[in-house]
């Protein structure tokens, strides 16, 4: 949604170079969403600075907007900021790469001996530390967001909507009021006219054809597939997972139910013990919750199945907001666009600080005793905010801690 290109973020950055950031971002992102968000922001705008706030905050209000898993949408809406298309698949798959390996791991050990392989204790002292490293992203994020008191409004309301209320109509009616309050605030005589040339915006061209062919594909194989004789179990896998990925918003926690309809009592794939297993382990492993199909996908066809249902359920969504992001740049020379841009953005940022307060909220809902997580949430501020130390550090500190108290 940025009015700049991705050549202007290029200079310097290589695709490799690109893997390995978003590679090491994989391996340090416990608590998916936001979490992952927060270290994106870390590693690629304070960092490396290869895009700003504005843009990172631009990604979150879009992927939430649109339907499947919202952090790895946002990172290939940066990616594509950065080194366009290729960008954007190379950030997202690498990613999802490092979950990917341990939920593979995970499910050949439990298939193969029948028993949880989790690190609950090491998971219970990280939790504090992941709502830290949110409060953290959203705090640095403060004065892009915040200019005025109109700003601290929104997001005061934005968060407490997202808190009391919930849901994706909800996020849908806080952008729409905080983009009409930006452009009646920024309102002036010459809104609405064009300060660059139309022509060097992008248009709907070849490639933008062939990725809706491809997202009408996979929707019109969600639907009719079941009423076709095809045997395949690969492109069964892929035609549940893509097709889902692309008909349910709201992130991750909304997607459990459908899946669980459609891979334990539509298909059979799955007991109900099993599908319990993948979605424990996708909360223990670094990323986004729907990395358990991953697991469905090693349980039904092997190695074969995992990747197959790892592409279908973040490849689809992936591309439709590259697809999306592309097509609103043709808008960014406008000064309205840009004025709704900087009220979505106020909103964006009371829903951060809410997504740290729910964890946390959360924490002391299921906590039998609050001094341990309490503890490790102000030293992980502590090590965020006043020395200056990097989320891995945070993560791992944590992890011990846990390991120590719980």
């Amino acid at each position: 949604m940025s009015h700049k290109s991705a050549s202007t973020y290029a200079e310097g950055t290589s695709l490799a170079q690109l893997f390995l950031i978003f590679f090491k971002i994989g391996c340090i992102s416990w608590g998916g969403y936001m979490a992952l968000i927060s270290v994106v922001r870390s590693e690629i705008v304070e960092k490396h600075r290869l895009i700003d706030d504005d843009d990172i905050m631009d990604g979150v209000a879009l992927a939430m907007l649109l339907p499947g898993p919202v952090a790895v949408n946002v990172v290939a809406y940066v990616g594509d900021k950065i080194r366009g298309p290729l960008g954007g698949a190379v950030c997202a798959a690498a990613v999802i790469l490092p979950s990917f390996f341990l939920m593979v791991g995970f499910a050949a050990l439990y298939l193969s001996w029948g028993a949880m392989v989790v690190a609950d204790k090491a998971l219970a002292g990280v939790l504090p530390a992941i709502a830290a490293i949110i409060l953290n992203a959203g705090l640095k994020m403060r004065e892009k967001a915040l200019r005025g008191p109109i700003d601290i409004a929104i997001a005061l309301i934005a968060a407490t909507l997202l808190l009391t209320v919930g849901g994706i109509w909800t996020v849908i009616c806080i952008f729409a009021t905080a983009a009409v309050v930006g452009i009646l605030r920024h309102q002036s005589d010459d809104a609405g006219v064009p300060v660059e040339a139309i022509g060097q915006h992008p248009t709907f061209g070849i490639g933008s054809c062939v990725v809706t062919v491809f997202l009408a594909t996979c929707i019109g194989l969600f639907l009719f597939l079941p009423q076709l004789t095809v045997t395949s179990i690969l492109v069964q896998l892929f035609s549940v997972f893509s097709g889902m990925s692309l008909l349910l918003f709201g992130g991750g926690y909304i997607f459990i139910p459908m899946i669980q309809e459609a891979v334990v009592n539509a298909h059979g794939w799955l007991s109900l013990e099993d599908f319990a297993a993948s979605i424990a382990l996708g909360q223990v492993t670094p990323g986004p919750i729907l990395i358990s199909a991953t697991f469905i996908g090693y349980k039904v066809a092997g190695l074969a199945g995992a990747v197959i249902a790892t592409i279908a359920i973040f490849m689809p969504p992936a591309a439709l907001i590259i697809l999306a992001s592309r097509q609103l740049e043709r808008f960014s020379h406008m000064a309205r666009f840009k004025a709704a841009q900087a009220g979505i953005r106020s909103a964006v940022f009371g829903m951060i600080i809410a997504a740290a307060l729910s964890l946390l909220i959360g924490i002391a809902g299921e906590a039998t005793n609050l001094l341990a997580p309490t503890v490790i949430f102000a030293l992980s501020c502590f090590v965020l905010m006043y020395l200056k130390k990097g989320e891995i550090w945070t993560v791992l500190i944590a992890a011990v801690l846990g390991l120590l108290v719980f």
